[in-house]
């Protein structure tokens, strides 16, 4: 039914949820962490547990050094797999904490972090509110790196799940407002 990635990078690891329907809750799960099509390890459980995949080579997601892994998760019911999904995740952790004079500040990877960038209000000329291709999903986000932005602040309007994908390939931030 759904995945939860909660990634930490002291020790670098991702814990995964996976929620399944309740007539699958005894199946295990088996979850392979790839890079460039290469196998970087494999880790075993059930649904009941989220799983740890620990990664001590991890290169740290930063939207000045994008990486981003891929994940296969398999669904195995008496060694055959029932069920195979495909999703990535980037080693990354975000936290609001103080700095050394006691003011809250944004820290990505336990460094404090200047966040630049535009409200966006996702208008689009040909669409209005609906992108008319991929290629102009990415326009803004490269343009918005080419001026040296690190950050979007989506204003008022949830994307299409395209979008934050690649944000997160071409390392951009998001602020999400939550509409009504």
């Amino acid at each position: 039914k759904e995945i939860r990635l909660t990634p930490q990078v002291d020790p670098p690891q991702i814990s995964v949820q996976v929620s399944l329907s309740d007539h699958l809750w005894g199946h295990e799960i088996q979850i392979d962490l790839q890079k460039s099509g290469c196998n970087l390890m494999q880790a075993s459980g059930n649904a009941a547990q989220p799983i740890l995949l620990h990664y001590p080579d991890a290169e740290l997601w930063s939207p000045e050094n994008p990486a981003l892994y891929d994940l296969e998760i398999r669904l195995i019911h008496k060694n055959e797999v029932l069920d195979t999904i495909k999703s990535y995740c980037g080693f990354r952790e975000i936290k609001l904490q103080p700095d050394e004079h006691g003011i809250p500040k944004i820290f990505l990877n336990r460094k404090q972090i200047f966040q630049y960038g535009p409200l966006d209000q996702g208008y689009w000329p040909d669409g209005l509110y609906t992108a008319p291709t991929d290629e102009a999903l990415c326009f803004d986000i490269e343009f918005c790196k080419s001026l040296g932005m690190n950050m979007i602040r989506k204003h008022i309007k949830v994307e299409p799940a395209r979008w934050y994908y690649h944000c997160d390939r071409m390392g951009m931030l998001v602020w999400q407002d939550m509409p009504c």
